[in-house]
């Protein structure tokens, strides 16, 4: 039984890394929420940053001048993690 688990787990840890390299690769757009969750900090600290230029810019989800849903491309937020303090906004 003990072996069992153990391959559960390892398949299960395979799996997201697998998933984890397809999304990058394809540069997959991310929602704030998990963005907040990958990046550790909040959805409010995000926006600062942001808007100081320290973070990368989101990406509207609609065609809208006033769009409200917005993501971020997993390769940005990738950089952003590498080194968080000398990030700066491509243009």
């Amino acid at each position: 039984m003990k072996n069992f688990i153990s391959e559960k787990s390892i398949r299960a840890d395979f799996e997201a890394q697998v998933t984890a390299s397809l999304m990058i690769q394809s540069n997959a757009l991310i929602p704030i929420k998990l963005a907040v969750k990958l990046c550790g900090i909040s959805r409010q600290e995000i926006n600062r940053r942001i808007a100081r230029g320290t973070f990368p810019k989101p990406q509207k989800l609609s065609g809208r001048h006033n769009a409200i849903r917005k993501a971020f491309y997993l390769r940005d937020l990738h950089e952003w993690i590498k080194n968080p303090h000398m990030y700066l906004q491509h243009d």
